[in-house]
């Protein structure tokens, strides 16, 4: 197999890291862009999986294209960039509220910055992960197809849907081929320890009381980090411009995501009830039609597989992690 050269930005962050390592089990070489020096816990962890295997990490702000062009003149001497992964970005609904102008900043700067690179270096592919954040709530829709109007409620979700019509844009004007990827609710081992999956499996298995928003009967297509990564990397085949959902198409409410880790974890849940966040959406449910059309793309990893998965890892590597915040 000849080995091509595949940039993922963000490789420091739970989706880059998880597909940095499945591009490189693959046999293909992988350079990571992300800001290194102010890691701590899981994010340490991780730049020290993938300095073990041998994955060359450039340090770079995304939002300054001169850290993006010094960066790729680095990568530049390595040779010639297949596919790009634009994985970097500020994620999270609720912290958007509190700091919107650093996700416009990095968000849609960064992206920008990064699309040029690409464009200059004719790369055969662009590949950017956006949100299903975007869709805002389903409200009477059974789920979210990538036709729908997006109706984003958060900075965030604006922030990822500007960006992804600069990407529209580059596409249709430099005949780039770039592939937008709506993730749904990604979970998994070394997941971010803001969201509710590993957070929950912290707070049990150590006795500690964790929350839950509203009664706990909203929805989430919870979707296993593995199929994420395998989509990704297959959506870089494609041509043209295209949108994808990637979600397991299987929405299960909180509470039974609770008892399920209840029982993985062998320790009861102290659930401590707040009211609704002004920016939880009621539920997500990915429509992957297009997905399963265009890459043959099915998720594979069930919940409670998944869940146990994570648990196995979180056993495994608690004790090398200074801390999950």
């Amino acid at each position: 197999m000849s080995k091509n050269i595949y940039v993922v930005s963000g490789c420091l962050g739970f989706v880059g890291f998880n597909l940095a390592n499945q591009i490189h089990e693959q046999g293909h070489k992988v350079i990571g862009i992300d800001l290194k020096g102010t890691e701590n816990g899981i994010k340490k962890w991780r730049c020290e999986q993938l300095m073990n295997i041998d994955i060359k990490i450039l340090e770079a702000d995304i939002s300054d294209k001169y850290d993006v062009h010094n960066a790729w003149d680095e990568v530049s001497k390595i040779g010639d960039v297949e596919s790009v992964f634009h994985l970097a970005g500020l994620a999270g609904v609720r912290r958007s509220l509190e700091v919107p102008s650093d996700y416009y900043n990095v968000n849609l700067r960064g992206t920008f910055n990064l699309l040029q690179i690409a464009k200059d270096s004719k790369v055969r592919s662009f590949i950017f992960s956006s949100t299903s954040s975007v869709y805002g709530d389903l409200k009477d829709k059974k789920s979210s197809n990538e036709t729908d109007k997006t109706t984003p409620i958060s900075p965030y979700a604006y922030s990822k849907l500007a960006a992804e019509e600069i990407c529209k844009f580059f596409s249709n004007t430099y005949s780039i081929n770039i592939s937008i990827l709506r993730y749904f609710t990604v979970y998994g081992p070394s997941g971010r320890p803001d969201m509710s999956i590993l957070k929950f499996i912290h707070k049990i298995f150590n006795e500690e009381p964790i929350t839950i928003y509203g009664d706990g009967s909203q929805k989430r297509d919870f979707t296993y980090i593995t199929d994420i990564c395998e989509g990704t990397f297959s959506s870089s085949s494609l041509d043209g411009f295209n949108i994808l959902n990637l979600g397991r198409s299987d929405p299960v409410n909180l509470m039974k995501v609770v008892e399920l880790i209840q029982d993985i974890v062998g320790k009861p849940a102290n659930i401590e009830f707040k009211p609704n966040h002004p920016l939880d959406v009621d539920r997500t449910f990915a429509d992957i039609s297009n997905a399963r059309r265009l890459i043959q793309w099915t998720p594979k990893v069930s919940i409670q597989a998944g869940l146990k998965k994570t648990y196995d890892w979180y056993i495994n590597n608690i004790d090398s992690i200074d801390t999950l915040e």
